[in-house]
């Protein structure tokens, strides 16, 4: 009876051992989980954004995106009302390039302020890697605007349209960096990133001042430079905590008796 007992409860000490050693790993294992997942979406809407932008440029080269295009601008044309007119005018207006660079350069400020330059440095590169791109890549493929707007827009060609690069490169990379500073939550963040773009995308389309596929593109587009504007970002912000806390800790090291 008695090593009966005594072997229940050694037992149980191990049980009870294991099962405070496994906590750790537990912990560890979870936090592994999370980064790995938001990597891994990461990577997979640069790889899908990377996909669209060549597919897009393919057939906007090839010349079949004709029916798609035609099909969408006659519905629009066909719809257009003086009252929606002006709503789509003021969200082009206020989702233009210009409207994007000084909104990315309001956010720097704040993060220099906060974290520093290096940190900072992300929301700059977005909008600036997205003006550089779709004004490399408008000049390639040369494309000429909707007949209703080609004349009053000599010089400038269509494909991707600037505003939705600009504004997804900018807004997504300013949502996901007030998700991950605390200023908005998750989905706050993803209402931001979608609705930015899309409206002042869907804007440029039914003003009729871009091909829809014009507008794709431009998503495409922006879309890519967000993602690596976003990998910028957390590799800085980790580098600046980690300082932050090997700081900390010679301060308490130094002032410890």
């Amino acid at each position: 009876m008695r090593l009966t007992w005594r072997r229940r409860a050694a037992q149980t000490r191990a049980w009870l051992e294991a099962t405070a050693r496994a906590r750790i790993p537990s912990a560890w294992r979870e936090s592994a989980t999370n980064f790995l997942a938001e990597w891994a979406l990461t990577v997979g809407l640069g790889i899908a954004a990377l996909l669209a932008c060549a597919k897009l440029g393919e057939d906007v080269f090839s010349h079949e995106t004709g029916t798609f295009d035609g099909v969408i601008q006659q519905w629009v044309v066909e719809h257009q009302n003086a009252v929606l007119t002006a709503i789509f005018l003021g969200v082009t207006n206020v989702g233009s390039v210009s409207a994007a660079l000084v909104s990315a350069l309001v956010a720097a400020v704040w993060l220099w302020r906060q974290r520093g330059r290096r940190v900072a440095a992300a929301t700059l590169i977005a909008p600036a890697a997205a003006t550089a791109l779709f004004l490399v890549v408008k000049r390639i493929f040369a494309r000429a605007r909707p007949p209703a707007i080609g004349h009053a827009v000599l010089g400038t060609y269509a494909f991707p349209s600037g505003h939705a690069t600009a504004t997804t490169a900018v807004w997504c990379t300013l949502a996901y960096i007030a998700w991950r500073e605390g200023l908005a939550s998750r989905r706050q963040a993803t209402y931001v990133a979608i609705l930015v773009p899309l409206l002042v995308g869907l804007s440029r389309v039914y003003l009729d001042v871009h091909w829809a596929t014009d507008v794709l593109g431009g998503w495409s587009l922006g879309l890519l430079v967000a993602v690596l504007g976003t990998v910028l970002y957390d590799r800085n912000r980790r580098r600046h905590v980690a300082l932050d806390q090997r700081a900390g800790t010679d301060a308490a090291g130094n002032t410890s008796p």
